[in-house]
């Protein structure tokens, strides 16, 4: 509903492109980054279990990175419509949709604080392995070499906001030592818009975005990463034994639609950025009944 609503005051004008970039530049690097270290910094987070997570996590990105490569080469996909094909697999939007989801989902429940802060430090690593491979599989569509690709993933990585305040909650946590009050409730009460303003976000992108050729191989994309994924990592997580609230944190990371921000790294590399605009397009109302019957069967 609240991407609905971002939707819809996009659609009726009452937020415009320039006020709706600045509203997602103050939740990327203002909000998030706040809640982040507000959340992670005061409960002691289960390190034990971050390990299986990312267990589940990236054993099934490997596994969907894999499955689709093998579909786009059985489709005889071009080289950067089979990279971009790919990407829109297996690469969600934790930031703007897994991170209030997972906050929201856990709001009033009887779950320890220590398992969402783990999910938390857990999406950090995540976040990693998605710009890493995403750079990766479109490299042969650049004309330059792997080398300047990495030091501009690196130079992405280490300005991240997001994983900058993962890095600042877990100090805080590790240290044991309490925030002052003023710093605590200043950092809560500016984490706390980052939800809303994400969401809002997103419905207004939506609106922004066209869904333009190769739509069926748009559609395929977006059942992979909504459909499929999910029901792969719930497999690795009966495997690896997670329990119920774990099991549920991970899935919905996996059951995220496809990241807005692929498209960018497309268009800058070159790859079917029409094929990459449809799959976000798509994976959006996919992703809803998938994300709500993970809800369900783990509630």
């Amino acid at each position: 509903m609240v991407i609905g609503l971002g939707w819809l005051l996009t659609r009726t004008g009452f937020l415009s492109a320039p006020t709706l970039a600045e509203l997602n530049r103050l939740t990327y690097w203002v909000g998030l980054p706040a809640l982040l270290a507000s959340r992670i910094g005061a409960a002691t987070p289960a390190y034990d279990r971050v390990g299986s997570l990312l267990l589940v996590l990236i054993g099934t990105t490997a596994a969907v990175v894999l499955i689709g490569a093998l579909i786009g080469r059985a489709g005889r996909l071009p080289a950067g419509s089979l990279a971009t094909f790919v990407q829109a697999a297996y690469r969600g939007n934790l930031t703007f949709i897994g991170l209030p989801v997972v906050i929201y989902a856990f709001a009033g429940s009887q779950a320890p604080a220590a398992v969402e802060s783990a999910a938390l430090i857990a999406f950090a690593p995540l976040v990693i392995v998605y710009n890493v491979v995403a750079v990766v599989i479109m490299q042969p569509r650049v004309g330059a070499g792997l080398g300047a690709a990495t030091a501009r993933l690196m130079r992405r990585l280490l300005g991240n906001p997001i994983l900058i305040g993962t890095g600042v909650g877990m100090a805080i946590a590790i240290s044991g030592w309490p925030l002052p009050v003023s710093v605590d409730r200043t950092l809560s009460a500016i984490g706390q818009m980052a939800l809303p303003l994400a969401l809002i976000g997103i419905g207004g992108g939506l609106h922004a975005t066209r869904l333009v050729g190769h739509r069926r191989w748009a559609l395929g994309a977006a059942l992979l990463k909504t459909a499929i994924t999910p029901l792969i990592g719930a497999a690795l997580a009966l495997g690896v034994g997670l329990d119920a609230g774990e099991t549920r944190l991970a899935l919905i990371f996996l059951a995220c639609p496809t990241a807005s921000a692929a498209y960018v790294l497309v268009r800058e590399m070159d790859g079917d950025d029409a094929l990459m605009a449809g799959a976000i397009v798509i994976s959006y109302p996919l992703a809803l009944p998938s994300m709500a019957l993970v809800l369900s069967l783990t509630g």
